[in-house]
């Protein structure tokens, strides 16, 4: 589902990113196969050596042949490698429903970059209303056929947070841990897809990104009424909390 064929698998629409430094704390997850690490997902470096993603990224995988990278724009260029010694799960993921789709991953060294910013309660209110605009980012790009050349460099969309009433979703799929967002521009449905996965959903607050969600899920890619789904972060703060043993609010100034 995530080899290099399905890179052009990912975001539907959206532009490149083309400045290293405009997302430092967006990160990849690599696993060994056939003797070489792929890209498999994305993944948020969030505090001290801890990043965060979907529980269905890292499901069933041996941490031994597990990888993090970052700090670049272009899969072929992440400079900064990191072991894995751990994944938290959260303990309620399931992975038929994908309830609950969200872990921790722990490296094993410091990691010198600025983490994302964690949404808090007191911006509950405004980063969750309907029709918020927010950004997702991801790697690689959309593509007619698997057998083009793949640029894999990342992109970001931006998205509007939907109501389940605008979508064809049937209600018992989506959670109170869970959010809908998708968008049109210039008249073409813009989404997440394959292989975005774990990677963030933002929103700006004062000219400042704040992580509010996950790329979780979705039916297909870009298609009428099926916006994607996201895991709401601010939903699982006291269990980020249990496993970092940090405040995830300590770096908001607003």
């Amino acid at each position: 589902m995530n080899t290099v064929k399905d890179i052009c698998r990912r975001i539907v629409g959206g532009g490149y990113v083309y400045s290293k430094n405009a997302y430092p704390y967006m990160a990849t997850i690599w696993y060994l196969d056939s003797e070489e690490f792929k890209f498999k997902s994305g993944a948020m470096y969030i505090g001290k050596r801890y990043f965060l993603t979907a529980a269905h990224c890292t499901r069933k995988k041996d941490i031994r042949m597990m990888l993090v990278r970052m700090g670049d724009t272009n899969l072929k260029k992440l400079p900064k490698t990191y072991r894995v010694v751990k994944v938290h799960t959260h303990p309620n993921f399931n992975s038929n429903t994908l309830h609950n789709d969200i872990a921790i991953i722990e490296v094993d060294k410091d990691v010198n970059v600025e983490p994302v910013r964690l949404v808090c309660e007191h911006l509950r209110d405004f980063c969750y209303n309907f029709g918020v605009i927010v950004k997702v980012l991801g790697f690689g790009k959309d593509c007619a056929s698997s057998t083009q050349q793949y640029l894999m460099n990342m992109k970001e969309v931006d998205l509007k947070i939907k109501p389940i009433e605008e979508s064809r979703y049937h209600r018992s799929l989506i959670t109170s841990e869970m959010f809908l967002a998708g968008n049109i521009i210039d008249g073409k449905i813009v989404d997440a897809c394959t292989g975005d996965s774990g990677g963030p959903c933002l929103c700006n607050i004062k000219g400042k990104w704040v992580l509010i969600g996950i790329v979780s899920w979705g039916s297909g890619c870009g298609k009428k009424d099926l916006p994607g789904v996201y895991t709401k972060v601010i939903s699982f703060l006291p269990w980020i909390r249990s496993i970092c043993k940090f405040g995830v609010c300590n770096n908001h100034d607003f």
